[in-house]
């Protein structure tokens, strides 16, 4: 099933939003860059976001502007 780019991004808030981090729509080679650093695949992102689940959730987006 392909979601439409602004369902993507949509289904990504919501779950941020509702904590479930494991259910993130993202591919096992997914890479995340950040002023941070670089994460890549999806194992060792989720592993990260377990680890400090304490700062990544229990926050809530507005999104003001979207360009898809």
């Amino acid at each position: 099933m392909y979601m439409k780019l602004n369902e993507l991004v949509k289904k990504w808030f919501e779950k941020w939003e509702e904590g479930d981090f494991k259910n993130l729509p993202i591919s096992e080679n997914f890479i995340h860059t950040s002023p941070y650093g670089t994460i890549q695949g999806k194992k060792q992102y989720i592993r990260l976001i377990e680890a400090n689940k304490d700062k990544f959730l229990g926050h809530r987006f507005e999104l003001h502007d979207e360009l898809y």
